[in-house]
């Protein structure tokens, strides 16, 4: 029986370590996530062995078939023709001079001046110096490197201009491992299972003396403090080199079979290393470990790298390259770390410290000292779709649903209580306490004191109707409640509710809200992004914001921070104006998804912002800390004249052959596009000319000396780098000499005066057969006006229809709907038409191309010519929008137009290779008696964006009384 009782305390003391092992381990493992950019495309192998960068900035990739440079936009392979063997790369080092050392299974290769690669030659008895992994090599100084081979270390110093020279070192142990000089100049390296060191010439032994855990030490790095780490194939320490101390700093977790040998330090000082499927960073006190939950890639990693802009790259085996977006600054929650769905409408920190996230399939709610996301739950509550969030001043969390329902949940139990409702697209808190949600069919008030009576309507006449799409809710800065609707932007005040006068501004926004100097911004579907100044209740001052500053005209979310930064969300990424500067993010720089969602930014407690995508939920940690975005300036790649290449200051003889500028820049931190001012100057001066390509070619150039200058600048024309200079001599050929060109000229006076004593006489013969020409001229003529009569009619064609759909384009559908509002004005029938939104058309160019959108777009239009009447209009009114005009069509028979057509995109079958493409769209119905067009497009466009807010691939229809019905009702 003691026996028996022994064993079973033992089993369960055991099961109780192994579960708080597992505990402690999975605790290290965050479930935030981040963005890994891939870069594969051209890059002919896709097994990565290491990463460096050179000091122009070029980074330069090992394969296992090769090695690749990359500039930023291409990856170029540098062979067999720039003296490179086809093997496979162990290691790359940049030695403090500059030169590029490449360790392959066959040797050890540096890169010479001109660009290409030699061998080192080998002297003395090793006659080999096939590589390991690892840190292969290490510099003592210009002009000597140390490097660790299969049959020992290799001392490789310079002897000639292009010329160096490895000669055996003779270190201690069989197998010589990894290699480091400290700053005193003392060599670190591995020595079979010890770590060994060499001091003047003299080596010894330290592993027992300093108490190492016998490894096989084949990772080392000097870190900013002047320690070595080291990693082994089981183990990770660090080296007080002054005090000649060892730390363990193991990773947590099992040991791993495999030797995982690279180990950098980032410009935060953490050091980095990787094990398997997983990245390890040291933060000064513990391991943060991240996984595939994290975001990282589900395969191996076989190189780890940091970059002089603080990128950490990673080289994945057997796809490819990735960079760390943007490191820690950003950070997301996707259904990878626990959401229900990826959609997320809004988000709220409580104020007990959780974080409330609203996604399409419900709530989720990460506690205040967590970070996995949970999915709320209440009994008898069905609640999906989830569109705003608000908190009240006792802490109870009110969240709406665009299913019908909004909820009040109890912050102590998480218990609810729900009402039914309208659709719910926005809610607010203000600053009594008072709870408004602004729905599709109304405007609706809670009550704090009378929380218990659920919602009601509010009914005010400046409304014009309360039953109607209420978009909006703001604060302005003395805590007055603002909303949007069809009708406009109103205020409620003392007095009531006040529609504001936007003058002649033309606003129909969606959106707005309120920076810290009391502009008005608004924005929509339906609207640019504009800025406004008010007096009183009336906009006296407005400007419009587009490209450049913002990424796109499709602004869906508008918020105001404490700071006073407007972020603008958009169908592309995040913008944000800060009142001088405007900066833009999107999924390279971390961001983890492009396409923000309705009303979907807010700040956070600390100040950090959070953004709810298509995607996932994006948090921005410390945005004070995202510098403004600087150009780089560009490198010259590779300048040829006629397949000849020049150097900088170089030579070569004239030819009647193009000039060709290659450049790059490189900077790999942020993505955002950048163009290129330039121009020549020399024999030839040209002004300056800007191009988005980095490639410059310039056809004929006489001989000369030339210098071409050159900056980066952003799409704005602003932030312009340093510019740089590349200088050239074009020689003459003999016959291009000065004195031979003197000479010729002579001969050639000569030689006119003749020609034109011939030529009088050729004029006198000429003469007798003008008359014949010019009867002949005159019947060219009047076959060429027949022509031109032709051509005229064709291009009255172009100008009137879509290049790419075939249908009518905008300026002329709009002639056409103006038309027959007249129409339906004069003869008093009944008008309808449909504004019709292929849904989540950028996810289709984004992931199939541009090519493949077009003939989605092509394939709507087709449809829609086939399913309207011969006297209907139909045309493109924009991108992927479609404009119908049904003459003598009511609302009832509009509806089922549109509907039909929606169900006939639905089953529309377009193939992309063996990928099914399922296309849908949104349709906006406008139909009654139209005052104007104005107010039928407007009515269409609400429609829509009522569609596409409730869920896409729905019909949407309104009814525009009659105008002259309407009278009579009133009178009555």
């Amino acid at each position: 029986m003691r026996l028996s009782g022994l064993k079973t305390n033992w089993s369960a003391t055991a099961s109780f370590l192994v579960a708080a092992l597992l505990f402690l381990f999975s605790a290290s493992v965050t479930a935030q996530r981040y963005s890994f950019q891939e870069y594969t495309e051209g890059l002919g192998n896709l097994n990565v062995t290491s990463i460096v960068q050179d000091h122009t900035g070029y980074l330069w990739v090992g394969t296992q078939n090769g090695i690749y440079r990359y500039d930023g936009s291409q990856f170029r392979r540098f062979g067999s023709e720039a003296g490179l063997p086809e093997r496979s790369i162990m290691s790359l080092y940049v030695g403090q001079d500059g030169t590029l050392w490449v360790a392959t299974t066959e040797g050890i290769y540096f890169r010479k001046q001109d660009g290409g690669f030699a061998e080192v030659k080998m002297l003395g008895p090793q006659g080999e110096a096939s590589q390991r992994t690892g840190s292969v090599f290490t510099a003592a100084g210009p002009d000597r490197v140390v490097a660790a081979t299969r049959t020992g270390a290799v001392d490789l110093h310079r002897v000639g201009t292009d010329v160096w020279a490895g000669t055996p070192l003779k270190l201690l142990g069989k197998v010589t491992w990894g290699v480091v000089f400290d700053r005193e100049g003392t060599l670190w390296y591995g020595c079979d299972n010890d770590l060994c060191r060499m001091t003047q010439g003299q080596t010894e032994r330290v592993s027992q003396s300093m108490g190492i855990p016998a490894d096989t030490w084949q990772g080392m790095v000097q870190t900013r403090d002047g320690h070595v780490w080291l990693r082994g194939a089981r183990h990770v320490g660090e080296v007080d080199t002054r005090t000649h101390t060892y730390i363990g700093r193991d990773l947590p977790g099992p040991a791993y079979a495999e030797p995982y040998p690279n180990i950098v330090q980032d410009q935060q000082g953490r050091v980095l290393v990787y094990a398997g499927l997983e990245l390890g960073v040291w933060e000064g006190q513990k391991w943060r470990v991240l996984t595939q939950r994290n975001g990282l890639p589900p395969f191996e990693m076989e190189g780890i790298f940091v970059d002089r802009e603080g990128s950490v790259w990673l080289g994945v085996s057997g796809h490819g390259l990735r960079r760390w977006s943007a490191e820690d600054a950003w950070e997301s929650y996707t259904m990878s770390s626990g959401l229900n769905d990826n959609l997320v409408w809004d988000e709220l920190r409580d104020k007990q410290g959780r974080l409330w996230i609203a996604t399409e399939q419900g709530l989720n709610w990460i506690p205040a000292d967590g970070s996995e996301p949970r999915a709320w739950h209440a009994p008898g509550i069905e609640f999906k779709r989830a569109g705003g969030l608000a908190v009240t001043p006792d802490g109870a969390i009110w969240a709406g649903s665009s299913s019908g329902i909004v909820v009040r949940i109890d912050p102590k139990t998480l218990g609810a209580r729900q009402w039914k409702m309208p659709d719910v697209y926005r809610m607010l808190v203000d600053g009594s306490g008072n709870v408004w949600a602004g729905t599709r069919e109304g405007l609706f008030e809670i009550e704090h004191a009378k929380w218990t009576s659920g919602p009601h309507r509010i009914d005010a006449p400046v409304f014009g109707k309360p039953v109607q799409l209420f978009s909006e809710l703001s604060l302005d800065s003395t805590g007055h409640v603002w909303t949007v609707c069809p009708q406009g932007i109103f205020k409620l005040n003392e007095d009531g509710w006040t529609q504001i006068d936007l003058g002649h501004s033309d606003a129909h926004p969606d959106l707005i809200a309120f920076d810290k100097k009391g502009f008005l911004w608004t924005a929509g579907p339906s609207q640019k992004l504009m800025r406004m100044r008010l007096e009183g209740n009336r906009v006296v001052q407005w400007e419009s914001y587009q490209r450049p500053e913002i990424l796109s005209e499709q602004v869906v979310a508008l918020m105001v921070d404490s700071r006073g930064w407007l972020w603008v969300g958009q169908d592309a990424g995040v913008s944000v104006f800060d009142g001088s500067e405007w900066r833009s993010f999107a999924r390279e720089d971390g961001l983890v998804w492009n396409d923000v969602d309705s009303n979907a930014i807010r700040e956070d407690n600390d100040g950090s912002i959070l953004i709810g995508t298509s995607g996932g939920l994006a948090h921005l940690i410390n945005p004070s800390t995202l510098a403004i975005h600087t150009e780089v300036p560009p490198v010259f790649s590779e300048v040829s004249y006629g397949g000849t290449s020049l150097t900088n200051g170089g030579s070569a003889l004239w030819d009647n052959l193009p000039l060709d500028i290659s450049m790059a820049v490189l900077s790999f931190k942020s993505g955002h596009e950048a163009n290129v001012r330039y121009r020549m100057k020399g024999a030839v001066d040209t002004g300056w000319d800007e191009a988005r390509e980095f490639s410059i070619r310039y056809g004929h150039l006489g001989p000369g000396h030339y210098q071409f200058e050159v900056t980066t600048v952003d799409h704005a024309g602003r932030a312009a780098s340093k510019p740089v200079t590349f200088q050239f001599t074009i020689r003459p050929r003999w016959w291009q000499r000065t004195s031979l060109r003197i000479a010729v000229v002579f001969v050639t006076l000569i030689v006119c005066v003749l020609v034109w004593r011939w030529r009088v006489g050729q004029l006198i013969r000429q003469r007798r057969h003008l008359e014949s020409a010019v009867r002949s001229r005159t019947e060219e003529l009047e076959r060429e006006k027949n022509i031109l009569v032709g051509m005229r009619e064709q291009m009255r064609h172009f100008a009137e229809h879509d290049g790419l759909s075939g249908l009518w384009n905008h300026r002329v559908i709009v002639e056409r709907l103006r038309g027959e509002v007249d129409r339906s004005r004069r003869d008093g029938t009944p008008l309808s038409i449909i504004l019709a939104d292929v849904d989540f058309f950028k996810r289709i160019n984004d992931t199939y191309g541009h090519p493949v959108g077009d003939r989605v777009l092509k394939e709507v239009s087709t449809l829609f010519q086939s399913m309207v009447r011969s006297y209907d209009w139909v045309g493109r009114y924009g991108g992927e929008e479609f404009l119908l005009v049904l003459p003598g069509t009511n609302l009832e028979q509009a509806r089922v137009r549109a509907e039909q057509m929606r169900r006939a995109i639905e089953s529309m079958v377009i193939m992309e290779g063996a990928d099914r493409i399922e296309v849908t769209i949104s349709l906006g119905v406008a139909a009654g008696y139209p005052s104007h067009y104005d107010t039928m497009v407007q009515t269409a466009d609400s429609s829509l964006y009522e569609a596409k807010n409730n869920g896409r691939n729905r019909v949407v229809a309104t009814e525009i009384e009659n105008p002259k019905a309407l009278k009579s009702k009133i009178a009555g």
